[in-house]
Order: C-alpha cells, then structure tokens, then sequence
C-alpha cells in the first residue's frame, strides 16, 4: 500500500507532481489530491506550486524530515 506520506515525499524528492504520478501509476490530479489531503490534515500547506515547479514552503521544510521517517518505518 503506497501511503500520502510516500506520495509526497516522492514528489518533493523528483520535484514534480506529473513525474511522481508517472512512477506510482496514479494520475497527476490523483498525486495532487493526495498532497493536498496530507495538507489539510497538518492544517498548513506544504508545497508552493508554480510554472517552476514545486517548492517546499517552510512549513513544508519543517515537517519533511518527519514525513520521511514515517513513510520508511511504514515500509
């Protein structure tokens, strides 16, 4: 079972919401729902997103390390 914690730590580690979509076999829109679900559920927002690209925010900075070591004891 792929969890949102992995979700969004495959995204910030690629860089892209489309290319995370790609490897997991998920939608884009489905990869985007999963980070905005994990968002609402930390009550902040995690990721600025942009024609750049993504970049963490520093909400986003600060529960990383967290959100990582979650997804690996999960695994």
């Amino acid at each position: 079972m792929i969890t949102k914690y992995r979700v969004f730590c495959l995204v910030i580690e690629i860089g892209s919401f489309t290319k995370a979509a790609k490897i997991l076999g998920y939608s884009q829109s489905a990869v985007s729902q999963i980070v905005k679900s994990l968002e609402r559920e930390l009550g902040t927002i995690l990721v600025n997103r942009g024609k750049d690209g993504i970049r963490l925010t520093s909400d986003g900075e600060q529960f990383l390390p967290y959100l990582q070591a979650i997804q690996v004891a999960e695994n």
